[in-house]
């Protein structure tokens, strides 16, 4: 595909055999130790028969440390293996080479990053590391199950026209459910978890729209095909009253009045489309009033980009998921806030095309300033 890099096979290689080294540094110490302890056992349990037992009683560690010795050569002759492949494909990956000095099986997950040399390389295991402690994993399969839900549900509703003061409640109730937006399908508090995870790992559209850009096949091999568009991370306002927030501090701004509020888009709108950024502060968006999954081992826009090609490496093979993690947008967001589409309408009014919660505004979009400061 023209623009490849092919930074999406390498990717998920890499996660791989991360996996598997991690497991191996996991699960390779106690085996041994516990065989050493079998042979104490063995050894005493042998030295009370006769008249043999006190001679084959002396054979037994001997005969077990050999054994042992032997095994773990091969366990870190493996580990070697392992070492060595990751190295080459953190090289593919940051452009930076070097040799990885292999640490004593079951030193830990520290140890697994040490082993890399300092420098852009150990820091992108480090965070592929990081996350592997707390990621998960949807396979396709399990996406496929997962419900998709178009209407808005009407406690829901009945929480959003109770947030907004009465003066303008029916409007911008209208404006935030227009039907041909979607910021409470997909961003509102009854989007479910194996939705917004199904979203992130294989780009499965939670209102289940059907349409060229939004439509989802899982094929009978596991393959995934969709042109629904996302990143690297899918979220949503875990309350009511979070998601009223930002579009409350857009109404403040904008004076408390519908005209207030239809000037300023005019003002800001770009071919009738208008793009606002609330930062948290002014929204008053707090830790907690979001949640969502991004891909893992994402924390630089590079890693992001490697993520999303091994995402549609797996989509288009029919591989096994990459891993997510779970995130909170304005408790990790270097500059959170919540992110607004709004388009006018034939009718001349205004509807919300989306409310989501980001880290990270785009520069496409126009930066509320507070009316305090």
């Amino acid at each position: 595909m023209a623009g490849d890099d092919g930074s999406g096979p390498v990717r998920r290689a890499l996660t791989g055999l991360l996996d598997a080294w991690l497991d191996l540094d996991r699960s390779s110490a106690a085996p041994l130790d516990q065989a050493r302890s079998q042979a104490a056992v063995v050894a005493r349990a042998a030295s009370g028969a006769r008249p043999e037992g006190v001679a084959v009683a002396e054979q037994v560690p001997p005969l077990v440390a050999l054994g042992l010795t032997a095994a773990a050569d091969s366990l870190a002759g493996l580990a070697r293996v392992f070492a060595d492949e990751a190295g080459a494909l953190v090289a593919l990956l940051t452009g930076v080479p070097g040799p990885v000095t292999l640490a004593v099986l079951g030193s830990g997950p520290d140890a697994v990053v040490a082993s890399f040399p300092a420098g852009p390389g150990r820091d992108y295991v480090r965070d592929l590391v990081a996350d592997a402690a707390v990621d998960e994993r949807q396979p396709s399969e399990v996406a496929e199950r997962v419900p998709t839900v178009n209407a808005i549900p009407l406690s829901v509703a009945a929480g959003l026209r109770s947030a907004f003061d009465e003066s303008v409640r029916e409007d911008i109730l209208a404006m935030v459910c227009h039907p041909r937006g979607h910021a409470v399908q997909l961003h509102g508090p009854d989007v479910p978890d194996e939705a917004l995870m199904a979203r992130v790992s294989w780009k499965k559209d939670p209102m289940g729209r059907s349409d060229a850009k939004n439509s989802w096949l899982r094929d009978a091999d596991g393959r995934v095909r969709t042109k629904h568009g996302l990143g690297h991370v899918a979220g949503k306002f875990t309350t009511v009253k979070s998601l009223a927030k930002p579009v409350n501090a857009l109404l403040a701004h904008c004076g408390g009045t519908l005209a207030g509020l239809h000037a300023y888009l005019e003002e800001q709108a770009s071919m009738g489309r208008a793009r606002i950024f609330v930062p948290a502060d002014v929204a008053g968006l707090e830790p907690g009033d979001t949640t969502g999954f991004r891909g893992a081992g994402t924390s630089t826009p590079e890693m992001a980009r490697h993520w999303k090609d091994a995402r549609k490496d797996t989509m288009k093979a029919g591989g096994g998921p990459m891993p997510i993690v779970r995130t909170d947008q304005i408790a990790e967001g270097e500059d959170a806030g919540a992110a607004m589409i709004l388009d006018r309408a034939d009718s001349g009014a205004w509807l919300m095309v989306t409310c989501y919660p980001t880290g990270v505004p785009d520069e496409k979009f126009t930066r509320l300033r507070s009316t305090t400061s």
